[in-house]
């Protein structure tokens, strides 16, 4: 009975390329098959998560809340006075982050002297963050005296460098009873001083430094950093901090935060900065109205003297000519140029203080203009009817006007100072703090759930994306039918993945000497086992249609496992009836006599030499039907020996005896014994270690065997992983049977 493999190769690869599409399922095998995987990368990103937590500096956040006024309301009308200035949040936003505001803070707090110690690197941070109490922490390790490890502190009120060491570190090495002595940036000693006491470096020398530091708390040797940090740095990285948001829209409450490692200092520099505003608002309002009184108050002195001078040009008139009785229509073109005459000079000094402030085309001016021209255009036209009056009448009118103009316009002006003096006395701002500054009591970066999340998350993708390129990028077959489909040999058996196999072949390689288990002896319900039995009746069939009973069985490489398969299934046929002779023709170093518990006996190598005989050579067990011939001693010249014509006579009158002889080879792809030994087998199979070797591998062994005159009838899968669930993504279907207990 033979099998033609070329017949079934198309039907196999259309049933291969329909199971091996991966669907769902196939995909959930992937994941569940590389589960080991993917655990490991989850806990490795957990334990990276972890570290970062506990070396990194956690950051604080500060906030306070500001209310913007759109328009005051304590003085009445006198809020209009000052209604030009803007009340919008966008504005004060603006102002809030700008140079001239955030300028003052830094002058006050002294932002741009930065200070603190030198720690240990990853683990000096954290232990100081740990340390609890007010002194120092416990002794450091030996030889790391100089570095910082908890209850340090040092405060620098004033530094003073050369441009060239601004934004550089200088390290301060405190010494005994309150001393120190500071280090430039290639260690050099710059100056020494004591805590309280400003030291600076002699006059005349090369670079003029001066420093004061009022507190240092530390062992000696312990080193400080100190650092003059350039005001424009300072004030870019506060301006990057601060973040000013509106609640709402349009409702002038003002958000403004700031964070920090330091959670006392951001404190303090928002509480700077909130009252700098207020400060500055009312500052920038008073400054205003200080303006306009003034320009008030150049104008009051002449408009007194229009009074007076009107007055006496009245007084004059009527002392000449008498009192002029006039007419219900001169009173009334009298009144009504009057109100033209005010209105048109208040226009004018409105104009002229615009004209401090905005440019000739800004459309304040512009409508200002426009109404002075048609002012104008009135009061030509009430002048016109005035000059039809009778001439005495007209100058007692024209007289009786300017008094009357001039009076209301100066008390008008004058009222208006007054206002402007008590708007400057009591002047406030359209912004006030509504909460004071406050710090969170708990870090808000790094959070902790936050971290292990993304690094739970991070640690899932990256292992289901790990299982998966190793499923792209594996080049090792394990699908029966990718082989058949392939090569066109059948696929003998596919021996599952045993965790007894891996302790038989961890123990092989760990133990140069001792005895190995046959795991079909041990464990004969294993499921290698049963796919060995399996394999037993495909051999079994073949060798009813092959020339001899002789079976060759090699591999690719070391490794492959084609001894533990020769063992076992020499084992399982003895066991059911066949007489068996296991040969281990690995004269290069053959192993399978630890099996039976023997130390290298005498062997093929001896009896192909000569020097033993056949009888001496074979060992028998009694109680089994397996026979077995050791390799022997690790002759000079093993192919020669198997390429011998007394190894084909050997072959032949064993076969006579035995039902099946069973030769273990050594790997085809490193030495020729296997093609020799396999002229002589009529069924020769490869064993091939799944997921481990390519298919070029492969091609490569059949080849080679073919090259050499020896058909290969088959191959065995050995270690192929189990599918679980059903779903065989890289492995295959295998199911355990219950047995009778």
């Amino acid at each position: 009975m033979t099998s033609n493999p070329g017949s079934k190769a198309n039907a196999r690869s259309s049933s291969a390329a329909t199971d091996d599409a991966l669907d769902l399922s196939s995909h959930l095998a992937i994941l569940i098959e590389h589960r080991g995987t993917i655990a490991v990368t989850m806990a490795l990103t957990l334990l990276a998560g972890v570290v970062y937590l506990a070396t990194t500096t956690p950051v604080y956040r500060a906030n306070a809340i500001l209310q913007i006024e759109q328009k005051g309301s304590s003085l009445g009308e006198l809020d209009q006075l000052l209604e030009h200035l803007s009340g919008e949040t966008s504005t004060e936003i603006e102002i809030l982050s700008s140079r001239t505001l955030l300028g003052r803070v830094i002058d006050e707090l002294r932002l741009d002297v930065a200070e603190g110690p030198r720690y240990f690197p990853l683990i000096g941070a954290m232990r100081a963050r740990a340390h609890r109490g007010s002194g120092l922490a416990s002794a450091p390790l030996w030889g790391l005296e100089g570095f910082a490890w908890g209850g340090e502190r040092i405060q620098v009120e004033r530094v003073i460098v050369p441009p060239e060491l601004e934004d550089l570190p200088l390290t301060l090495v405190a010494g005994r009873n309150g001393t120190y002595t500071l280090l430039g940036p290639d260690s050099e000693p710059l100056l020494s001083g004591s805590v309280g006491t400003p030291a600076a470096t002699p006059t005349g020398a090369s670079q003029q430094l001066e420093l004061l530091v009022s507190e240092l708390q530390a062992r000696p040797e312990t080193r400080f950093w100190v650092k003059r940090r350039s005001r424009l740095a300072v004030l870019e990285e506060l301006q990057g901090t601060l973040r000013l948001t509106e609640k709402g829209l349009n409702t002038g409450i003002l958000t403004v935060t700031l964070e920090g490692q330091d959670p006392n200092g951001i404190a303090a520099t928002l509480e700077a900065i909130t009252r700098h505003y207020v400060r500055y608002n009312v500052e920038r309002r008073s400054e205003d109205a200080e303006k306009t009184l003034k320009f008030l108050d150049t104008q009051l002195p002449g408009l007194r003297q229009e009074v007076e001078r009107a007055e006496a040009a009245l007084s004059s008139h009527r002392a000449g000519k008498g009192n002029v009785d006039l007419g219900m229509e001169t009173q009334s073109l009298l009144e009504r140029s009057a109100d033209v005459e005010k209105s048109l000079s208040a226009l004018l000094l409105e104009r002229s203080e615009l004209r401090q402030r905005f440019t000739e085309n800004h459309p304040i001016l512009i409508a200002t203009t426009r109404k002075l021209a048609r002012l104008r255009a009135e009061e030509a036209a009430l002048n016109t009817q005035l000059k039809s009056l009778p001439s005495a009448e007209l100058e007692s009118a024209r007289l009786m006007r300017d008094v009357k103009v001039a009076n209301e316009l100066y008390l008008q002006l004058n009222n208006k100072a007054q206002e402007y003096r008590v708007l400057k006395a009591s002047t406030f701002g359209n912004a006030r703090i509504l909460d004071e500054p406050v710090v969170t009591r708990a870090p808000v970066r790094p959070s902790k759930p936050g971290v292990l999340a993304v690094s739970l998350l991070l640690g899932l993708a990256l292992g289901v994306a790990l299982a998966f390129a190793r499923q792209g990028l594996h080049r090792g077959v394990s699908a029966p039918a990718a082989v058949e489909a392939e090569l066109g040999v059948p696929v003998f058996a596919t021996l599952p993945f045993s965790q007894h196999q891996s302790q038989w072949t961890r123990k092989k390689q760990e133990t140069a000497h001792g005895g190995l288990a046959i795991l079909a002896r041990t464990h004969p319900h294993d499921l290698v086992i049963e796919s060995v039995r399996g394999l037993r009746t495909r051999l079994l069939l073949a060798l009813e249609s092959s020339s001899n009973n002789v079976v060759a069985i090699t591999g690719p490489n070391p490794g492959s496992g084609k001894s533990f398969v020769s063992i076992n299934l020499a084992w399982v046929l003895a066991d059911s009836g066949k007489r068996v002779l296991l040969v281990d023709a690995n004269l290069r170093g053959g192993w399978l006599h630890r099996c039976f518990g023997l130390e290298r006996p005498q062997g093929l190598a001896e009896l192909l030499g000569g020097t033993v005989l056949l009888e001496k050579a074979v060992l028998k067990d009694p109680r089994q039907r397996l026979s077995f011939l050791p390799a022997g001693a690790v002759p000079p010249n093993p192919s020669e020996l198997l390429l011998s014509d007394k190894f084909g006579e050997l072959v032949a009158s064993l076969s006579a005896e035995y039902d099946v002889i069973l030769i273990d080879t050594p790997p085809i792809l490193a030495v020729t014994d296997a093609a020799l030994v396999g002229r002589h087998a009529g069924v020769n199979l490869a064993v091939v270690r799944a997921a481990t070797h390519s298919m070029r591998e492969l091609a490569a062994t059949v080849h080679r065997l073919e090259q050499s005159g020896v058909p290969v009838q088959g191959v065995i899968l050995n270690g192929v992983p189990r599918s679980l669930r059903g779903s065989a993504a890289s492995g295959i279907y295998q199911y355990e049977y219950p047995t009778a207990s």
